[in-house]
C-alpha cells in the first residue's frame, strides 16, 4: 500500500513541478497606437493597411531556456530567441507556436494566434 502512496504522490508531485514553469505565448499587432502584448491572442484595427506585422513572444518560463523552436506561421523564425514577428494580411487568423527546449533537458509548447481587421 505504502508503493501506491509513494508512486501517486511522486507523479502529483512532477506534474506540480512541469505545470509550475508554465511558459506562455504573448503578441501585439504592430501599430501607431500603444502596443500592448496580450496571452494567446491578439488583435488590432489598422485602418487601410494591406499588411501589418505580429509580434509574439515567450514569457513566464521559471527555469532557463536553451532553444525556442518556433512552428507554423512563426516557422520563418526558426530558432531566433524567445521572440518573432511577421508580416500578416487582414481578415486571417495568423497561428505562431513554439517547442521551448529548456536547458535542464524538458520542454513544454506554447502558441498564440494573431489578426487584424483593416475597416473595410
Amino acid at each position: 500500500m505504502n508503493k501506491f502512496i509513494t508512486a501517486g504522490l511522486l507523479v502529483a508531485s512532477s506534474f506540480m513541478a512541469q505545470s509550475a514553469s508554465a511558459a506562455t505565448m504573448e503578441c501585439y499587432v504592430d501599430t501607431q497606437a500603444y502596443d500592448q502584448y496580450t496571452p494567446n491572442h491578439c488583435f488590432a484595427m489598422v485602418w487601410g493597411a494591406r499588411s501589418a506585422t505580429a509580434v509574439f513572444r515567450i514569457s513566464g518560463a521559471n527555469k532557463p531556456i536553451n532553444k525556442v523552436i518556433w512552428g507554423d506561421r512563426a516557422s520563418s523564425c526558426g530558432t531566433s530567441g524567445t521572440s518573432c514577428s511577421f508580416s500578416i494580411r487582414p481578415f486571417v487568423s495568423n497561428k505562431a507556436s513554439a517547442t521551448i527546449l529548456y536547458q535542464d533537458g524538458t520542454y513544454e509548447t506554447a502558441s498564440a494566434t494573431a489578426s487584424f481587421e483593416d475597416g473595410r
